[in-house]
């Protein structure tokens, strides 16, 4: 269905939102890999009120929406995004300590929230020091380091419905796997989530992310425009070795190249279409598949019109 933008237009005037929404919005501005078309319609509610206005409007006129955080692991096609695009960086960035206990926004980054814990001696956040995502799209793909796991410390999650219902899912109810949680490919929105930590010596914690800081910066290309690993690991293998024992480490296309650096990661050269990063993926597939006969998984979400 095409969408009528000046019927949306007039709807968010009425609404007293049309200070928050923007229409045909390049998505490479909100993309780690810095690609990606345009988004019919983009906002960035700061509150819930706000966002229970805009999840009503797309439910009135049909129109689906998806949600990005710092739009890390995340390709968007060419051709952009057809529907809303709700962004929560601009609000949900709440942090609020009890004791061991946090309840987190979806938008506050991980970065910056491991930095909060070891300003408060707590540890169980160390793994998240350099994963460069929001905490709403870790809940969803239970982010992990080294064998931790965002799944370790959460508690509870409130989100908020396509039915525009503000809901609450215990951590039992949430059945996190690897790179997985249930709330993945269902029309939610994640406010925000309580956390569990434990009381640690400042000194040890620091230690841990300096280490966890140094593994990444000596085995991951940080410094090229990139959205992450690419593939899920199978069990038993590495995804990274698979692609290099095909011969795809630093294969490329256009400005789009497998790296050298860590074959799991597809890089962004300056200029690179999601045309020419999607073509090295299905390449990648097709060799592992028919050199090992394991189907890839992706770990990177795609998203948009081909």
């Amino acid at each position: 269905m095409k969408m009528n933008k000046d019927i949306i237009k007039n709807e968010c005037k009425k609404q007293g939102i049309d200070s928050i929404i923007k229409y045909d919005e390049p998505l490479k501005n909100h993309t780690s890999l810095r690609i990606g078309g345009p988004a019919d319609v983009f906002c960035s509610p700061g509150n819930i009120e706000d966002l229970k206005k805009v999840v009503s409007i797309s439910k009135k006129y049909n129109i689906p929406f998806w949600v990005i955080g710092n739009g890390t692991n995340l390709l968007i096609l060419d051709n952009g995004i057809k529907g809303l695009v709700i962004n929560l960086n601009k609000g949900f960035k709440k942090i609020e300590f009890s004791d061991k206990i946090v309840k987190v926004g979806a938008g506050v980054s991980l970065v910056y929230l491991s930095k909060i814990a070891l300003n408060r001696e707590l540890s169980g956040l160390e793994f998240a020091c350099n994963i460069p995502g929001t905490l709403g799209g870790a809940i969803i793909n239970n982010a992990g380091f080294k064998g931790n796991f965002v799944a370790d410390v959460v508690q509870n999650v409130t989100f908020l419905t396509g039915e525009n219902k503000i809901e609450k899912a215990s951590k039992s109810n949430l059945n996190f796997n690897y790179r997985e949680s249930n709330l993945k490919g269902k029309s939610v929105i994640i406010l925000e989530a309580t956390m569990l930590l434990k009381k640690g010596n400042k000194e040890e914690i620091e230690s841990k992310i300096k280490e966890n800081i140094k593994i990444r910066e000596n085995k991951q290309p940080l410094r090229k425009l990139n959205a992450g690993s690419i593939f899920k690991n199978p069990p038993g293998y590495y995804a990274g070795e698979l692609v290099e024992k095909v011969g795809a480490k630093g294969l490329s296309r256009g400005k789009a190249e497998v790296s050298l650096k860590h074959a799991n990661f597809i890089i962004n050269n300056g200029g690179a279409l999601a045309g020419d990063i999607l073509y090295l993926i299905e390449e990648i597939e097709k060799r592992v598949k028919k050199n090992f006969g394991i189907k890839l998984e992706r770990e990177i979400e795609i998203l948009g019109e081909p």
